[in-house]
């Protein structure tokens, strides 16, 4: 019996000749007994109606007739909850382009960016722009995302084993399952024809979300994430030099309650790693003469930042992170002999390239003293940062990862984007004399190079402020889009605040 669980929504196919006649039907079939309306789309060249060829040799060598009386050309991918890309061979002839004519009437030559051109192309290119809309691609379908690897970069994909390696080189991440299917927030990926069960419930469970069950919240933390029609998505930056284990794990199990997705990235693409103290529960810090680790909180991390046999799942999520520096370009130095025409193109590819992110809700960079090194003044970290600012999208940062916020800066004003902002960070209290637990250095360069805290009071001036709040336990600031923690013990409010941040709208908190 029909639940018509998605009655009013309209469900769009992109198809073309060699489709298979059973799975065509299934998506008619099965998304209408639930109410939903589902369009196939086509290129008509300018005709009524195009009548399709299936694919001859699953049907004893007689081929049957699809007519298709929708032109992708004329329609919008706004109209549709989900849009899905046929199997098989549909999205080799969906994807081919036809150069234009010159002036003198004759084509023009073929170039690379004509691979963008084709109807098909541009259509699913601008709903992975949007990320109410599910995206479903199966088999060979994934072809029609690789003429925009932008887009396609860092996303957990499966795939038919003949598109792999284009996929692979789009900056795809390959994630094999043993159902055929591979779910990526609003990208729902399928082998094969022969998952094709499977692909349609996963889509249709995004479409309908079903309500999760989730450990009773701690009080004061942020409620349930209300219906959106689609899961949120966080972005999550670590060091490649250590970061500290609870300003990971506390935000983490905050976004877990809540339901999110998390991604991670890290400068070089490498699994990031605990720093030391952070797994030690006996380790005194200095500045606090006491432990700022409990025993529970250190088998947390121990257990997250395992890598050996028979670690659980969870650790396993830190082992593909998304490679900043094959991500994002990197600024051209000005003795580049070619400047202008250098800087052109990095932008270019700058705007191109954090496209990618825009399936995300919100930033977060984690503290500990490894963002000293391969974060606070990173480039690529800082167009990503100023990525999601444009967007308006909210950024937390913990600890010593405040600093990027301060040096993220627009090249051609240079100045700080925490102007007249109220921020926290490690304060200069806090700050060690001895050392900082570096892993991955083969040196303990002592204290840290920087009093951060002398750095948020001169970014924020002159209407903002920096709040360090020494002597109370903790201290998290929201003045949007900022969420900033002061150091470990703010590690699940700053979760809790940016949840409140997405959810309920809040602006401003602790000042």
């Amino acid at each position: 019996m029909s639940s018509q669980s998605l009655k009013g929504k309209k469900i769009a196919v992109l198809v073309e000749s060699q489709y298979i006649v059973d799975e065509i039907a299934q998506y008619r079939d099965r998304f209408e007994e639930e109410g939903a309306e589902v369009h196939f789309l086509a290129n008509l060249n300018g005709s009524p109606f195009v009548n399709l060829v299936s694919e001859v040799e699953e049907v004893g060598h007689t081929p049957k007739l699809l007519t298709v009386t929708r032109d992708i050309r004329k329609a919008a991918p706004e109209d549709y909850a989900a849009i899905l890309v046929a199997a098989n061979y549909p999205s080799v002839r969906l994807r081919h382009f036809v150069p234009p004519d010159g002036p003198d009437g004759k084509p023009l030559p073929i170039h690379p960016e004509m691979v963008r051109t084709s109807p098909a192309v541009q259509f699913l290119s601008r709903a992975m722009r949007h990320p109410e809309i599910v995206k479903g691609a199966l088999c060979h379908a994934l072809w029609l995302l690789t003429p925009t690897p932008e887009l396609l970069a860092g996303r957990k994909v499966i795939c038919h084993e003949v598109v792999l390696a284009d996929v692979l080189n789009a900056g795809g991440v390959y994630t094999p399952h043993p159902s055929g299917v591979v779910v990526d927030g609003d990208l729902v990926t399928g082998r094969s024809y022969l998952n094709v069960s499977e692909f349609i419930q996963r889509i249709k469970g995004l479409l309908v979300p079903q309500q999760p069950v989730v450990a009773p919240a701690p009080q004061g933390s942020a409620p349930p994430q209300p219906g959106t029609g689609r899961q949120r998505s966080i972005l999550v930056v670590l060091s490649n030099h250590g970061y500290w284990g609870e300003e990971l794990v506390g935000p983490l199990e905050v976004f877990e309650r809540q339901g999110y997705r998390v991604e991670f990235a890290t400068p070089n693409g490498q699994r990031p790693v605990a720093l030391p103290p952070s797994m030690d529960s006996g380790y005194i810090d200095p500045p606090l003469g006491r432990s700022v680790t409990s025993p529970r909180m250190a088998l947390k991390v121990c257990l997250l930042d395992a890598t050996g046999p028979g670690r659980s799942e969870r650790s396993r999520m830190l082992d593909a992170p998304l490679n900043l520096s094959e991500l994002l370009p990197e600024r051209p130095y000005f003795s580049h002999p070619m400047m202008v025409r250098a800087l052109e193109a990095y932008y270019r590819e700058r705007d191109e390239a954090l496209r990618a992110f825009e399936r995300f809700d919100a930033l977060l960079l984690v503290g500990g003293s490894g963002p000293i090194v391969d974060l606070a003044n990173n480039q690529r970290v800082h167009d990503l940062i100023l990525g999601f600012l444009r967007l308006g999208k909210p950024i937390a940062a913990e600890c010593y990862a405040v600093t990027c916020l301060a040096f993220a800066r627009e090249l051609e004003d240079r100045r700080s984007i925490l102007r007249n902002k109220h921020v926290t960070g490690h304060c200069l209290e806090y700050d060690y004399k001895d050392g900082t637990g570096f892993v991955g250095t083969d040196f303990n360069m002592g204290p840290p190079p920087y009093p951060l805290e002398y750095i948020l009071r001169d970014a924020t001036a002159p209407e903002g402020q920096y709040h360090g709040n020494f002597g109370k336990e903790q201290s998290v600031i929201v003045d949007y889009p900022f969420v900033t923690g002061r150091s470990t013990p703010d590690s699940t409010l700053t979760g809790e605040k940016l949840v409140e941040v997405l959810e309920q709208g809040l602006r401003r908190w602790g000042f």
